[in-house]
């Protein structure tokens, strides 16, 4: 079912918006980066190192790092396979799922620095001066273009991310690139504002016709009550953090990720850059194969018919599949034994697709999407 957008939302934890990645502090991902093996490269622990650094300045009150000139794609894990795969974003969980798949595959992510105007417009919250989707991911269209060449290549999105990766696959494909797959992490297609959900949700339970729990009355006065409840409890913890940062002045979490100027971004203004970016984004039919890694979303806003796809299913021409891992939204990746689980997944879904496409279907026990 389709999720919340971030800006509404920064503090709660409801896999009804999946695309809002609670920060771990720079010294939690210090800990965890010293775990990392020397499968990846330089590069990419670099490319981690900067933001934490970035972040730790910040917090130190220490002029931000100088702007480098790093390597927009970096290998998180090296491989065999001749079909490269690219996460979008070399995050930290990113770097650590890498390293839990096999060495038969060769993973990469694209990493850019945002332009220093795209920060300060929102912080000032000057959406006409943020960009859309379009445009936010072109320096990632580039740089995977010169990197892939005319490869077929496989494109891997956690979060929004997911909608990054399945726009820019998009844009490959116009200017002659090849993406034979895009895997999603736990993303809706779309994300509707809270109250948007509910009201189609309680629409939804009250049509004639509906089916399962929500078929008699009780069933159908039960499950009206738990939207209801659910509405209240998002907007509960809206007002919260809404308060909260009106009245002590609390920017929000601080990232690592940084911008063109060494300057670490805080939560809500990424989220506001996220949700911004939707403003007039409209999805389109890729012609490509697709598979969503479904993760617990048991917080999300109750329904009487659940879209298992999340909303991807009709927008891949060559099949989608939708594969159930362990772990909510965040432990996914985050937590043992998920993150096993979860890479161990992966591995599989791209030894299928690449090997023979044909087979996908009858040889997993994903549910698949024609």
């Amino acid at each position: 079912m389709p999720a919340m957008r971030l800006a509404q939302l920064r503090d709660t934890e409801v896999a009804a918006k999946p695309h809002e990645k609670m920060q771990d502090t720079p010294l939690k991902q210090h800990m965890l980066l010293q775990t990392i093996s020397l499968a990846s490269t330089d590069d990419a622990r670099a490319a981690v190192w900067s933001g934490i650094l970035g972040a730790a300045k910040h917090l130190g009150k220490k002029p931000p790092l100088p702007a480098r000139q790093r390597p927009a794609v970096v290998q998180l894990r090296q491989g065999t396979s001749e079909t490269p795969v690219y996460f979008i974003g070399a995050g930290l969980y990113e770097l650590h799922t890498a390293q839990l798949m096999p060495p038969q595959h060769s993973i990469f992510a694209a990493e850019i620095a945002w332009p220093a105007p795209w920060h300060d417009a929102a912080a000032r919250n000057d959406t006409n001066a943020t960009p859309v989707l379009e445009d936010m991911v072109v320096p990632y269209v580039t740089a995977l273009r010169a990197h892939a060449g005319s490869m077929p290549c496989v494109l891997v999105g956690y979060s929004f991310h997911a909608s990054m990766a399945f726009e820019i696959a998009h844009q490959l494909l116009e200017i002659g690139g090849q993406v034979d797959l895009v895997m999603i992490l736990d993303a809706p297609a779309e994300y509707p504002l809270p109250h948007k959900i509910a009201w189609r949700n309680l629409r939804n339970t009250w049509m004639p016709g509906a089916s399962g729990r929500a078929a008699s009355i009780a069933a159908r006065l039960a499950m009206s009550l738990a939207i209801t409840r659910w509405t209240l409890a998002v907007a509960g913890r809206y007002l919260k953090r809404r308060f909260v940062e009106s009245v002590w002045r609390d920017p929000g979490e601080l990232t690592t990720k940084l911008d063109t100027l060494g300057r670490p971004m805080h939560w809500p203004l990424i989220n506001r850059l996220y949700d911004n970016s939707l403003r007039s984004y409209r999805l389109r039919r890729l012609d490509c194969r697709g598979v969503l890694f479904r993760a617990d979303r048991s917080e999300d806003c109750p329904a009487a018919n659940v879209d298992y796809s999340l909303g991807w299913a009709d927008l891949f021409g060559k099949g989608f599949e939708i594969i159930q891992v362990t772990g909510d939204h965040f432990t996914m990746m985050r937590e043992h034994p998920h993150d096993q689980n979860l890479a161990r997944e992966m591995s599989a879904a791209l030894d299928r697709h690449c090997a023979n496409p044909a087979q996908c279907a009858t040889e997993s026990q994903a549910i698949a999407v024609s």
